[in-house]
This record gives structure tokens, sequence and C-alpha cells, in this order.
């Protein structure tokens, strides 16, 4: 695995725990603290998921350039649908144990069918997938095809902001629907197939990735004070922040030295994705009664979420076809 791939996954695990740390801080608290740095921040952090997102389907393009590999779906069935199956199924059981409403299976089918919980953007990758291998089987060309797929992903956040009233009733469903996801999937195709190419010229003016980045954070905070407010992951004007993030990334993790951390993180990444909303669901409330400061919580919430999700992810891996609840664990090549 390609050193800054794995940085940039770290990043982008890292970033959604940290907003999702201070979500449920405030769900506790019952207060959301007034300063506008703490919005723009947890309003930024949404970059990860689809950053996660474009790194999945960057990772595709660069590695299966010319045929796709007779398994490449009974891996991905096994090794990321049935573990976002089976922790749809423990967060159901989870919720049902909580509250002791009766829904268990209705939990279920909502988490399953419109990707109620935290590992929604399974369902979004696997959706890129099947269009990742469409486009290989019939070799459509990326000159109108990624264009296209950048139109689409406009045309569907133009049409799902109508007012009307089966775009709001059915808004969870369209948060997953690949088709406001496209232009994340083309900016990736051209990353990857490119990739050689692009990181020699990111590497070359790294200093200029800097300036990016600062400008779409800039965007994003004049957005912010013009009154777009919406913490979410579905955000159009976090499209910039996704790409200089990933430029960045590219171009200073390539001369960044290849720790361990990185590398373990890396590889607990995913799991650390499904599970870590149920460690925050269960632990939230005890940080929040014997610690005060929010700057002592978070972190301190933080840690324990990663070692516990890691610590479960690892005694789980040593099951019998464990491979089918955590996906596969194996240590990554460089």
């Amino acid at each position: 695995m390609i050193k800054e791939w794995d940085l940039l996954r770290v990043l982008a695990c890292l970033s959604i725990l940290l907003l999702h740390t201070s979500s449920w801080i405030i769900m506790e608290v019952g207060a959301i603290p007034e300063q506008t740095f703490y919005l723009f921040l947890r309003i930024a952090l949404c970059y990860a998921t689809p950053t996660f997102i474009l790194l999945s389907i960057l990772i595709l393009a660069n590695r299966y350039q010319d045929k796709i590999p007779s398994n490449f779906w009974s891996n991905r069935i096994q090794y990321i649908f049935l573990p976002y199956l089976i922790w749809a199924m423990l967060d159901s059981i989870l919720v049902e144990v909580i509250f002791c409403k009766g829904l268990l299976w209705d939990k279920f089918v909502r988490n399953v069918v419109y990707s109620e919980f935290v590992g929604w953007f399974v369902v979004v990758i696997l959706q890129l997938y099947v269009v990742f291998v469409l486009m290989k089987r019939f070799k459509w060309s990326m000159a109108w095809f990624l264009p296209l797929c950048v139109m689409i992903t406009l045309i569907h956040h133009s049409v799902i902001a109508l007012p009307y009233p089966f775009f709001e009733e059915n808004a969870i469903m369209f948060r997953v629907l690949f088709t406001g996801w496209l232009g994340y999937f083309a900016i990736a195709y051209a990353l990857g197939v490119y990739y050689t190419q692009i990181a020699a010229l990111a590497k070359k003016y790294r200093y200029a990735t800097i300036v990016l980045f600062v400008l779409s954070g800039a965007f994003l905070y004049i957005r912010m004070l013009l009154g777009y407010t919406e913490t979410h992951s579905r955000r159009l004007d976090l499209v910039p922040l996704v790409i200089s993030m990933t430029l960045l990334v590219i171009a200073w993790g390539q001369s960044l030295p290849y720790t361990k951390t990185v590398q373990v993180l890396s590889r607990y990444a995913f799991m650390i994705y499904l599970i870590h909303w149920e460690v925050l669901r269960i632990s939230t409330g005890w940080f929040v009664d014997h610690f005060n400061s929010t700057l002592v919580r978070v972190p301190l919430l933080m840690l324990w979420t990663i070692v516990v999700c890691m610590t479960v992810t690892k005694l789980i891996s040593m099951l019998p076809f464990s491979q089918w609840v955590v996906g596969k664990m194996k240590k990554r090549a460089t």
C-alpha cells in the first residue's frame, strides 16, 4: 500500500471520530457551544467521509487499470458488505437493549436499506464499485463519462434541494444514492489512473497544495458566515476541501516517514468507522459526568474509543470466520 494513502485514510478516520465525539458530547450536555470556530471545525470535519469514499475509488482505479479480477465481488461481499450487515444488526440490538421499543427487526431493515447508522458510507462505496465495474466492462471513455458524472451529481443536489415533500420524506435514501456521489467518483478515478503523474506534480508544487487547502477552508468559512451551517458530508462546498486535503496529503505524505502508528491505524480504520458510534453511545455519558472541560473530554473519549474499537476488532479477528465480521485484517504490503 502506498504510504500516503494510508496516511489519508488515517486522517479521515480520526476526523470523523473527532466530529462524532463532539456530536455525542453535545447530545449528552444538551447544549451546542456558540463559538463560530467550533461550528466551522465541525462543518470542515465533514470532509472525512467523502475523502474515505474518494480514496476507495482512487485505489481501485490505480490498481485495476487493465482488468478486474474474477474474485472482485466475492472479496467485497465477504470483507465489506457482510461486516456492514453484521454491524447494522449489532447497532439494532444495542438500540433495542437501550430503548426497549420492540422494533429490533424494523431498525435493522432501516439500517440496511436506508443506511440509518454510521456505516452508510459502505452502501455508497458499493454502488460506486458497480459503476467502476460497468465502466471497465463497457470501456466507457473518461473523456465523456467523468464530466457526465460531475453533471449528474450537480443535478442530483439541485433537484433534491427543491421544496417538495417527496425529497424531504426520502432524504435518507437520497443521502446514499450513488448519483449524489458520482462527482467524487470522477475525481477519484482520474486521480487513480494518473496517480504517478499527479503525485509527482503535487510533490513538486507541494507548497501550492497548502495554499489551495487554506483557500478551500476560507471558502467554506465564508459560506458558513453566509448562513450555510448544515453539518453533513453531502455539502457541495466541501468538494474543494476534499480535493485540496487529498492533494496536500499526497504531496507531503511522500516525504514523511511511514510510521508504525499510521500503518496500524490504517489497518483498523474500516472497523473504527463501523464500531466507534456504538462505543460513543455507551461511553460518552461517563466521560461527561467525570470531566468538566470539553478540551479534556474530547481527546480522552477519542483515545478510549480508538482503543476499544481496536481491541474489539483484534479479539474478533482471532475467531473462526472473523473476516465476515471485521473484514481482512492482515497487514498491507508497503
